[in-house]
């Protein structure tokens, strides 16, 4: 029995219980850490193990919520880390892939229907590059593309699970949710991001971890 309400003791040991119950449910789920929704996570736990006995049942619940949020934003953080250093998950989703650059806003409005893959949700793409992926064009899409000024490049995807903002004034390369780097664009109805090498997908998928681990 664990006495929330009264015994600060408890709660420590409560809350340690509760982020290491966090950890493993993260590390086992079927699914990349970022995509993870740590609420649902936490409740789905509680359903299937029930919680440790305690005098306060609605703090328990609460506290073993906030250990499974806590603990993948520590967790986002230390595979942020490891992307960096080139390994880990984060590192073995970003992917060398063929893109379609358009040059600059006159060529994206000279493309007719496939003005669509530069789009998000209707709107232009974060990032200051205009970058899609070669296959989802049709080929008279594609003819199309070129005759406008596109160029088939090698460039990088990367997750983008939260959007990032280019900040020239950063004093860092990146910070959470911005970046000081070009030559990118991430789309946040798909969740993936294009870079045109993978220095800069490390990085801007770094910031929109990093964002994404504050506001999941």
């Amino acid at each position: 029995m664990y006495y929330l309400s009264s015994s600060p003791t408890d709660r420590i040991r409560f809350d340690e219980v509760a982020r290491a119950r966090a950890r493993e449910s993260l590390r086992v789920a079927p699914m990349p850490l970022w995509e993870i929704d740590p609420v649902a996570l936490a409740r789905c736990v509680i359903a299937r193990e029930q919680l440790p006995a305690t005098d306060n049942p609605k703090q328990a619940e609460s506290r073993y919520i906030n250990a499974f949020c806590q603990t993948r934003a520590d967790m986002l953080h230390d595979a942020v880390d490891a992307l960096l250093d080139g390994v880990g998950e984060i590192a073995s989703h970003i992917r060398e892939v063929r893109l379609l650059k358009m040059p600059d806003i006159d060529s994206i409005k000279a493309l007719g229907d496939a003005v669509e893959h530069y789009m998000d949700n209707g709107n232009d793409a974060d990032g200051d590059a205009w970058l899609a992926p070669v296959e989802p064009f049709s080929d008279a899409q594609f003819i199309t593309a070129l005759r406008a000024g596109g160029k088939v490049i090698k460039g990088h995807s990367f997750p983008y699970p939260c959007s990032v903002a280019i900040n020239p004034d950063l004093l860092r390369t990146f910070d959470a949710g911005e970046v000081a780097v070009r030559g990118w664009c991430g789309y946040n109805h798909s969740k993936i991001g294009y870079a045109l090498s993978r220095k800069i997908a490390k990085i801007v998928c770094a910031a929109s971890m990093l964002a994404h681990s504050v506001f999941p």
